[in-house]
């Protein structure tokens, strides 16, 4: 049985970043260069072998043409810096994963009026409103923070409501907290 290695062999040379070289290391760059020839020329004789097995790359589609919605079910419950590098996946995920990325600064707000940092007086109500507005954007971690602050003022069946939200968009925090739910208050909620 033949196996192909996934994914297959780029179409560039070896190293193709920029060389380390100061321009005055004119004899060390000739050398460089002769060897990334010999090394070229020993890639194209074996991805010449190797191409009939490689299926074109454009035949798997683009992530570009990912639907807004199911792009954003799948970034709900990341985290800030994974948010940040899908971002700079390419444009089209950069613009749908924009309200989430507004919804982190409405979290890290949230944060800061409930534990009353970063020179803010707590306020637990102006915390709830942040956290709010982060869930109708879309972000799991401001529907879960938004639970337990409804939690916390006894306000259970709203937790409860955002828990199972954020939990039906995959974030662990709000299954878990769902579940902890369930087993503490014996609410009818089905």
């Amino acid at each position: 049985m033949k196996q192909r290695t996934w994914p297959c062999r780029s179409e560039g040379s070896r190293f193709s970043s920029l060389s380390f070289l100061k321009p005055h290391d004119k004899d060390k760059r000739s050398r460089i260069s002769s060897i990334n020839k010999a090394t070229a020329k020993s890639s194209t004789s074996s991805r010449s072998s190797s191409s009939s097995s490689c299926p074109p790359s454009n035949e798997f589609g683009d992530f570009s043409m990912l639907p807004y919605d199911i792009l954003m079910k799948i970034a709900a419950p990341f985290s800030h810096p994974n948010l940040q590098a899908a971002s700079l996946v390419c444009k089209s995920w950069r613009d749908a994963l924009k309200p989430l990325r507004e919804s982190m600064l409405l979290i890290r707000w949230g944060k800061k009026y409930k534990h009353g940092r970063g020179g803010v007086r707590a306020n637990l109500d102006k915390a709830l409103d942040s956290f709010l507005k982060g869930a109708m954007r879309g972000s799991t971690l401001a529907m879960v923070d938004a639970g337990l602050v409804y939690w916390e003022r006894g306000e259970k069946e709203k937790a409860v409501n955002l828990y199972r939200r954020a939990s039906e968009l995959g974030d662990a925090v709000g299954q878990c907290n769902l579940g902890i739910a369930y087993l503490q208050e014996k609410l009818d909620l089905t």
